[in-house]
């Protein structure tokens, strides 16, 4: 198995990796007072307009008022938990370290355990996706990729040789898109792509492909050779994908060539939401938040230089953002 290096998770997920090994036992979550000012980790906006945010020491939170105010909810974990999503204003979805998953038929109110593995070579998941209502996908550390075919009762693991590297071995997969029923995205860490007559290894960053439903994958090709932490899928078909030091890439021909966005700051980008073509933001290590218009690109730091992880628009003026300093509520206009 491939050594952890400092940049083999997104930096602000080294932050509780402390937690991983202490939050084994089947202990549900804390409720605890300053649970919105905890390290978040990943947020969605239901189509009713609640917002379900998720992180650390399975902390789940809602907000019914666009971000204003938010309470923590009952969960039956204390496992860190990275990513969430759901089918509709119902049923959903939460993924954590331990593999753990978790589901919901309420709208997030109650939380059931439906997986958990604890697992030395495999540890954590790191996003997860409803493909239809039956179907479900998780990826994570090191090839770790889970499918559900009943809603998330049961899971069953796969190791798709497609995405194996040089060696064989797997590197993290960090995020997953569905783009249709039958084409869907991965992002994630650097792998070895190839080893010259002299030994000299090439790297590339790894975005790989699925067009029949997850059944076989190939990988793309990039100019990147770092990890990415992210893709993203705007209403035009673009695919977005972002990662390390700055690092932006465009493909408007489905992954067939890709075309580098210069942003001036070598900042890691971990989330980005998305409005249309011209206006977006993407939000990173060291509390970067890049807002990009049709005229502009403006790039600002939180003052503490705490890192942003993942972030929505409640409207087109309003973002709520997560991260290692909790939540937070932002109007573009008067940042």
């Amino acid at each position: 198995m491939k050594a952890i290096t400092k940049y083999a998770f997104p930096l602000v997920l080294l932050v509780i990796t402390a937690f991983a090994s202490s939050c084994l036992e089947a202990k549900p979550a804390l409720i605890a007072d300053k649970a919105a000012k905890s390290l978040l980790l990943d947020i969605v906006k239901l189509p009713s307009g609640r917002l379900v945010t998720v992180g650390e020491r399975g902390h789940i939170l809602l907000s019914d008022d666009s971000g204003v105010e938010w309470r923590q909810v009952p969960v039956p974990t204390r496992e860190p938990l990275t990513a969430v999503d759901f089918l509709d204003d119902k049923h959903g979805i939460a993924v954590g370290f331990s593999q753990t998953v978790l589901l919901t038929n309420d709208g997030g109110e109650s939380w059931q355990l439906s997986h958990q593995e604890e697992s030395y070579e495999q540890p954590a998941l790191f996003d997860v996706q409803f493909i239809t209502e039956d179907l479900i996908v998780a990826v994570g550390s090191y090839g770790l990729y889970l499918e559900s075919a009943d809603a998330g009762e049961s899971w069953e693991p796969r190791e798709i040789e497609g995405l194996a590297d040089y060696y064989g071995y797997f590197s993290h997969f960090y995020s997953f898109k569905k783009v249709t029923e039958d084409y869907w995205v991965i992002a994630g860490e650097k792998y070895i792509d190839s080893i010259d007559d002299d030994g000299f290894e090439t790297s590339s960053a790894l975005v790989a492909e699925t067009r029949d439903g997850g059944e076989t994958w190939q990988k793309l090709a990039t100019p990147y050779d770092g990890s990415f932490f992210g893709v993203q899928l705007d209403d035009a078909g673009n695919l977005y994908v972002y990662g390390l030091r700055g690092n932006l890439y465009i493909s408007k021909d489905q992954g067939q060539s890709w075309q580098g966005q210069f942003l001036s700051t070598a900042s890691g980008f971990h989330d980005m939401a998305i409005i249309d073509t011209d206006r977006w933001v993407l939000v990173g290590t060291g509390g970067v938040l890049v807002y990009k218009t049709l005229t502009s690109t403006d790039i600002k730091k939180r003052r503490d230089l705490k890192g942003r992880t993942a972030v929505v628009f409640v409207d087109e003026d309003t973002l709520i953002i997560v991260g290692e300093g909790g939540v937070e509520r932002l109007s573009l206009t008067q940042q």
